[in-house]
């Protein structure tokens, strides 16, 4: 009802011509992304939004003379790294934006955050994205700090009122997440219901991924987190020379540039790097759908009084050009959160508010069953053009969900996808299997595994058959002391169809007649020994002469939905031998599968995911 209600509201409120406007061209739609698993792409590209020509308005509402003409006073970290800080002249008379300063130091940096809200109310982190800052929730903190909760939106350092690293390559992804990690850590954050967008997700996906057990529940607004293979990334960073031959403003820029996703993207990097006025108000009225008041539009120029202050709104965009497989580990963790999530997005947003990104994050992360994720009326900028009606959404899903234990965050296994191909063939009176698998050198990308011949691949190396194991998923956190997961000079690589894969052992499987039967272990030979971090919840099955077998993948051979979070009550689905029985519980302590002598006893249930013998 708040919904149909604030819609309404909207609509009156905005004119035709007023809609009519590109509508949230994303900053990041041209970001390669890392796909669900029922995705033809492992890595895509993301569609840019619909572009309209629209007469533009030119920004207007001046900072005030104080702050224009305010000495730029140059300061140096004891790093050598040099910094302004913007006038606080700059911020007065901010329409809606009244909340009280506060700084934390990071490397001798003061990064500013608003904190509005009981102390003691759960934590609320909000993260902006480029160019906006913590202007961008004010309509939206009011109302979550006067519901109780500890409202935290933090200035990205070289943003708002965080201090100005005057050198652009000071802004590096690494760079803000570790700030942000600091941040967290010094606030001594806890049990955080994070909120992000645009850069924002960047930045906080990547964290919540790598301290997941710091987070209580995750809301995306607009947002994604890219996973580039390694040597493909095809960004550039720009030369961050001012070109007094740009005169395109935003509105211009953003209606002219190519409709190809990566030159269009990359021909952003190089206009925010190189543009003479990149002006903040002026970027983010054109990917809102509403008409910002002047006095907001000055708003969002008032950290930025001249060039020199916008070292970072012009460097971001350039951050895209240094990511690649360190975002991989975050994924996968998200992929076993079992804490609510949602995803919201605004429809007009057709990049990082795309209704395929936003199945792609519902469909990986386990938290987002049942979640209302809605598509509102709104542009890339959803916070000022329907902050209210966010707000209210985001306060009932934090009322309404319940927050289950930690989870502890993944080690560089844990939930990777891989996939297995099996070739028997007699050998001394047995039938010894070859592990081929793609751990380390492809992930598997379902449309390329779908299009294997198996039968061709038997008759291509002469094998007794071609056995399809995958796709799987690892539930260990490590693979210590063998080449399960890492390569070395010796490693044999084959290509089955577009799927490369490396040999990764042998097994025994003449137990099974030649098959993989399930309930009947066969010998595999391996050298590494499986560790699972202290905290993790193990899945095991128990035989029934007392010997344990505790879970080292699952696997959606069978089962195609099938996620971490659904293995708890696995059992109930189970057909399991006379005498056997399933359980699952967390671990006290650190635990370690290792083979004896070089060999592991490894077993499947019906439904192809496979357990080790703890010997």
């Amino acid at each position: 009802m708040i919904y149909n209600i604030l819609d309404k509201q909207f609509k009156l409120r905005h004119s035709a011509v007023a809609l009519q406007k590109v509508l949230g061209v994303c900053l990041l739609s041209s970001l390669l992304v890392a796909c669900s698993d029922n995705d033809d792409e492992v890595v895509t590209v993301e569609e840019t939004a619909a572009q309209a020509p629209v007469e533009t308005r030119p920004v207007t509402g001046p900072l005030s003379e104080a702050c224009l003409e305010a000495d730029i006073n140059t300061l140096t970290t004891a790093k050598g790294i040099e910094f302004i800080r913007t006038p606080a002249s700059c911020f007065d008379g901010l329409p809606d934006y009244d909340f009280s300063t506060n700084y934390v130091e990071l490397e001798g940096l003061r990064m500013h955050y608003v904190d509005e809200g009981p102390k003691e109310g759960e934590v609320v982190l909000m993260l902006h994205g480029q160019p906006s800052w913590s202007y961008l929730y004010r309509k939206m903190i009011p109302i979550l700090a006067n519901a109780g909760y500890r409202v935290i939106a933090l200035d990205n350092m070289g943003m708002g009122k965080s201090d100005k690293p005057l050198n652009t390559a000071v802004h590096q992804y690494e760079h803000h997440v570790a700030w942000t990690k600091a941040f967290i850590d010094q606030l001594q954050l806890t049990d955080i219901n994070l909120f992000v967008q645009d850069w924002g997700s960047l930045i906080g996906l990547r964290i919540a991924g790598n301290m997941s057990e710091r987070f209580a529940r995750i809301v995306v607004a607009n947002g994604d987190m890219p996973i580039i293979p390694t040597g493909s990334n095809p960004y550039q960073l720009p030369s961050f020379e001012i070109d007094e031959s740009i005169t395109a403003d935003a509105s211009s820029f953003f209606d002219s540039r190519s409709s190809d996703r990566v030159e269009g993207f990359q021909q952003w990097i190089n206009y925010a790097a190189s543009v003479p006025e990149l002006m903040a108000g002026d970027v983010v009225q054109k990917l809102s759908a509403i008409e910002l008041s002047d006095s907001e539009v000055t708003a969002y120029n008032a950290p930025y009084p001249n060039v020199q202050y916008k070292a970072a709104i012009r460097a971001f965009p350039s951050m895209l050009s240094g990511i690649e497989m360190q975002t991989l580990s975050a994924w996968q963790t998200l992929g076993a959160y079992h804490n609510p999530f949602m995803f919201n997005a605004g429809e007009y947003d057709t990049g990082l508010g795309s209704e395929s990104n936003q199945q792609k994050w519902v469909n990986h992360v386990p938290g987002a069953d049942g979640a209302d994720h809605r598509r509102f009326p709104a542009g890339h900028f959803i916070q000022d053009d329907v902050g209210e009606d966010l707000a209210l959404h985001f306060l009932a899903f934090m009322q309404s969900t319940k927050v289950q234990e930690p989870l502890v965050t993944g080690g560089p296994s844990y939930n990777m996808r891989y996939c297995e191909i099996l070739l028997p063939y007699q050998q001394n009176g047995k039938v010894v299997a070859q592990v081929w698998g793609t751990p380390g050198v492809d992930m598997c990308r379902q449309a390329h595994w779908d299009a294997i011949d198996f039968d061709e691949v038997a008759l291509q190396y002469d094998a007794l058959s071609a056995i399809p194991n995958g796709p799987r998923f690892f539930v260990v956190d490590e693979s210590r002391g063998g080449d399960t997961i890492t390569l070395d000079a010796d490693t044999e690589f084959r290509q089955f169809g577009d799927v490369k894969m490396r040999l990764l052992t042998t097994a025994d499987i003449s137990a099974a007649g030649g098959e993989q039967a399930p309930y009947v272990a066969g010998e595999v030979s391996r050298s590494n020994t499986w560790h699972f971090y202290q905290g993790r919840r193990v899945y095991e099955i128990t035989d029934d002469t007392g010997q344990v077998y505790v879970m080292q993948s699952f696997s959606r051979i069978s089962d195609a939905s099938l996620q971490m979070d659904d293995l708890a009550n696995l059992g109930e689905r189970l057909k399991l031998p006379e005498g056997w029985y399933y359980s699952s519980r967390i671990l006290t302590e650190p635990l370690d599968v290792t083979a004896i002598n070089g060999i592991a006893y490894v077993l499947q249930d019906e439904l192809g995911n496979s357990y080790q013998l703890v010997q």
